[in-house]
């Protein structure tokens, strides 16, 4: 059984769930003690705060969602 993807609801979760990482990630920054913004823009830190969004928005999206019908049998 293939899940359906809802597009719009993928879209949205995702511009909600990464400013959040952003604001936790300079959330723990202050509590350790430095506050390094080239180290928060860095093009790594970033790529993980995009591919965790991306992650949280899926699972979000396709979560109780009607199951794709396969007629190809």
């Amino acid at each position: 059984m293939k899940q359906s993807i809802n597009w719009k609801k993928l879209a949205t979760w995702f511009i909600i769930l990464l400013p959040i990482l952003l604001l936790i990630d300079i959330g723990f920054d202050t509590i350790k003690g430095k506050l390094i913004w080239t180290e928060i823009w860095a093009m790594k830190n970033l790529f993980f705060k995009v591919a965790a969004a991306l992650v949280g928005a899926y699972f979000i999206s396709t979560f109780n969602s009607e199951p794709k019908k396969d007629d190809s049998r």
